[in-house]
C-alpha cells in the first residue's frame, strides 16, 4: 500500500511540475501540427501528405488541388480550394 501511495504522489508531482507553464502562467500548449507551426515552416519541414502531393503534381504537371479536401487536410498549406 505504501508503494502504491508513493507512486501516485510521484506521478501527480511529475504532472504538476511538467505543466507549470500551462497551469500557472497560462501559456499556450506547444503547437505540434506541422502545417500550422511557424518554426517548422521556417525550417522547411512539411507534412508527408504535402510532400507527396507536391511530388505527384510535379510529375503530372497538374494543379495540386482537385477540390476534394478532407477535414484532416483543411489546414494544410496546399489547400488552395478555399
Amino acid at each position: 500500500m505504501k508503494t502504491l501511495l508513493a507512486a501516485i504522489v510521484f506521478v501527480g508531482l511529475a504532472v504538476l511540475l511538467l505543466g507549470v507553464n500551462i497551469f500557472f502562467f497560462k501559456r499556450p500548449f506547444p503547437d505540434g501540427e506541422i502545417s500550422t507551426n511557424p518554426e517548422m515552416r521556417k525550417r522547411g519541414i512539411k507534412c508527408a501528405k504535402q510532400e507527396e502531393l507536391e511530388m505527384l503534381a510535379a510529375q503530372k504537371g497538374k494543379k495540386l488541388c482537385d477540390g476534394n479536401v478532407s477535414d484532416a487536410c483543411a489546414s494544410c498549406s496546399l489547400n488552395n480550394c478555399k
